[in-house]
């Protein structure tokens, strides 16, 4: 009652100006009510964020023999460098500080199989194995999780096309529409995270159409010019392009997705279950490439 009482003399004192605003009244609780279904859902969200570190972390230990993965070394860049670039992105990071597979102790298959966040620690120890350890592909732990995960790329790469598909189809129930745990996917994290940044450590301040040049001499084991289009176009779709030429190289490639390992295989050039270790191919050959005091891989290739 008093709050009701109050708002009253409120409205009287404001007068007419404030009884014609009656409707911003109601407004501003809609938005209030807005804001506080907003902040509920960050707080939701960052709960779960912080829910999903501390499972990765223990995930992590796991792989350890129960301790802190100790980080692989990493050699200090001059700032600007492709090497500074390419080793301090956020996602190259990240899997500095995955478990070693040259000393790790991994589940079993069936374990990392059925543990999302097993696909998560096993993709970045696989980007360490060949980025940071150098370990190659014919290595035992490496060759034992990319059969692993072999089978789970090919189901997330299915549950892409489903998806694109349902979202095209009027009137399709979203209940019916498939499911999958797309942040802990490997194609996503390989194609979409860690081969995305890798490529704009390249690219950096370059046109578009003179790094293709380069990127089709450093991409190996599949079609480079069908692999520089598809690591560029990822790349667009998460970068501004706006050097001369730029347009016309994108007006070329055409239309992809923001992940390099699916338009791959949307391409036809690589098998899905093919798509991990043609990535990291193509990984460990960027970084080679970017393992250079200099600001530019033109200055580098020249």
């Amino acid at each position: 009652m008093g709050r009701a009482s109050n708002r009253k003399k409120a409205q009287r004192q404001a007068g007419q100006g404030r009884r014609q605003a009656s409707g911003s009244f109601r407004a501003d609780a809609e938005t209030q009510q807005a804001m506080r279904q907003l902040v509920a859902g960050l707080q939701a969200l960052v709960q779960e964020t912080h829910e999903r570190q501390e499972r990765e972390a223990a995930v992590r230990r796991t792989w350890s023999g129960g301790a802190e993965p100790v980080p692989a070394e990493a050699r200090r860049w001059p700032d600007g460098s492709l090497g500074d670039r390419f080793f301090t992105g956020t996602y190259l990071e990240e899997a500095r500080n995955a478990p070693s597979l040259a000393t790790a102790e991994i589940p079993a298959a069936a374990v990392i199989a059925a543990d999302p966040v097993h696909w998560n620690v096993a993709t970045d120890a696989l980007v360490r194995a060949v980025v940071f350890d150098g370990l190659g592909l014919d290595h035992p732990a490496v060759r034992t999780l990319l059969d692993v995960l072999a089978p789970v790329a090919e189901a997330e790469l299915a549950y892409r096309k489903a998806a694109d598909a349902a979202m095209y189809q009027i009137g399709t129930d979203t209940d019916d529409e498939p499911e999958f745990p797309e942040q802990d996917g490997p194609v996503f994290l390989l194609g979409a995270c860690v081969l995305v940044d890798a490529v704009w450590a390249a690219v950096g301040d370059d046109p578009l159409s003179d790094v293709l040049g380069v990127l089709h001499t450093a991409v190996p084991g599949v079609d480079s010019q069908v692999a520089a289009d598809a690591l560029l176009g990822a790349f667009s779709t998460e970068y501004r392009c706006e050097q001369p030429g730029d347009d016309e190289v994108l007006k070329r490639i055409g239309k992809y997705s923001g992940d390099a390992l699916e338009n791959l295989a949307t391409a036809g050039a690589v098998p899905p279950n093919e798509v991990l270790p043609v990535g990291l191919r193509i990984l460990s050959a960027l970084a080679q490439l970017c393992r250079s005091e200099s600001p530019s891989v033109l200055q580098q290739a020249a």
